[in-house]
């Protein structure tokens, strides 16, 4: 019987965080107020009168997902979204461009807000570069709901919503290496190189696993005359297996697994789906975004108390100021080279502008703390 109740109170207090995720859109929409930004806000309210208040307020301010679930249920959900809308030819065009901005760059934005960290705030090397990498995935929700709104070129689109997805991959491979650095607590120089050849080796291997994956899922799709049935199940079942067979069999990058998959998926495989059944996939991986990217928010209010917010006003100041001129420096000084190169198509001023404000940090980054091991910078990199 108990078990049986905790299972209740789970069903009940994620039902719940998404009713006031769905009255947080009702206000957001009438009071302009960012989704995202009020999910916290509401998240902190709550945490705050939980003491205080009554039975059902503690049980959701103490609501808590393990960091598996972050990683095995919201994380492909995220991805497979974002790169199933992605135009393919366009991301063909642009590879260049995006792969120097989500690999060289995120390495050296990482090292930016690292030193920053480390000489300013005080934090030791290895957890300070851990916080740089975690903080140089960009996430631009928001951003590309607003270029769809304004009917932004179709390249900037491609070129900021492009880095966000390869570099969420970077980012993830990164932390992990340097998560193992900073519980070892300590590196020697065969150790990062070592990490070189492990990043370069999950990175590609994703992509492989990624592809053969997309490959067998649209050969049965193809199978398939308009059922929307089996259809949605083949890509629900892509999205996750691709993640789950590159990590624990393969070991290499889930992250590019699914973003490859989803990229093959949304051109090539496009046309193994029924056309009945297309628009109705876009609806549906949207809205399991939505729910993905609603539950991680709020879950970071919850998690957030203001006494800690205020006792860290100094290392916010230093970490904005650091991240802006990581940003600054990765794309006003990485962009410009890239016209060196043969064939290249160059990035206007104004495009690189839009792109270093549209480097928005979001949920990718919180689901990648969120899921951190505890250590002794755990709590307070939550917090920033």
């Amino acid at each position: 019987m108990e078990h049986t109740s905790e299972i209740a109170n789970l069903v009940s207090v994620t039902f719940a965080l998404l009713f006031i995720a769905a009255v947080s859109l009702i206000i957001s929409k009438l009071t302009k107020i960012p989704f995202t930004i009020l999910l916290v806000l509401i998240g902190v309210v709550i945490a705050g009168l939980a003491p205080s208040g009554p039975e059902w307020l503690q049980a959701l301010a103490g609501f808590h997902i393990s960091p598996e679930v972050i990683l095995f249920v919201f994380l492909p959900t995220l991805i497979f979204e974002s790169a199933f809308s992605l135009d393919a030819r366009q991301l063909r065009d642009n590879l260049w461009p995006i792969l120097t901005l989500a690999v060289p760059g995120l390495l050296l934005s990482t090292f930016i807000i690292g030193a920053c960290m480390h000489y300013a705030a005080g934090i030791p090397w290895a957890p300070a570069l851990l916080l740089g990498a975690i903080l140089s995935a960009t996430d631009p929700v928001a951003v590309i709901a607003l270029f769809k709104q304004l009917g932004a070129p179709k390249r900037l689109t491609i070129l900021v919503e492009g880095e966000s997805l390869f570099n969420d991959a970077t980012a993830l491979v990164l932390s992990k290496i340097l998560v193992a650095v900073v519980l070892a607590g300590y590196a020697t120089a065969e150790q990062a190189f070592t990490g070189v050849l492990t990043f370069l080796g999950v990175f590609i291997g994703g992509i492989i696993v990624g592809v053969v994956m997309a490959w067998i899922a649209g050969m049965m799709l193809g199978m398939v005359e308009s059922d929307p049935f089996i259809e949605v199940s083949l890509t629900t079942v892509l999205a996750y297996s691709s993640f789950i067979v590159a990590e624990h069999v393969f070991h290499v990058s889930g992250v590019m697994a699914i973003v490859a998959a989803a990229v093959v998926m949304g051109s090539w495989g496009r046309t193994k789906i029924s056309p009945s059944v297309v628009g109705f996939l876009h609806h549906y991986w949207e809205f399991l975004a939505y729910i993905a990217n609603a539950l991680i928010f709020l879950l970071v209010g919850l998690s957030i108390e203001l006494g800690s917010l205020a006792a860290n006003f100094g290392i916010f100041t230093i970490l904005i100021a650091a991240m802006l001129m990581s940003r600054a420096i990765v794309i006003y000084g990485l962009v410009p080279m890239l016209e060196k190169m043969p064939n290249a198509n160059p990035i206007s001023r104004g495009y690189q502008t839009v792109m270093y404000w549209g480097g928005l940090r979001g949920a990718i980054a919180l689901a990648i703390v969120l899921s951190l091991p505890p250590f002794a910078y755990s709590e307070l990199f939550t917090i920033l």
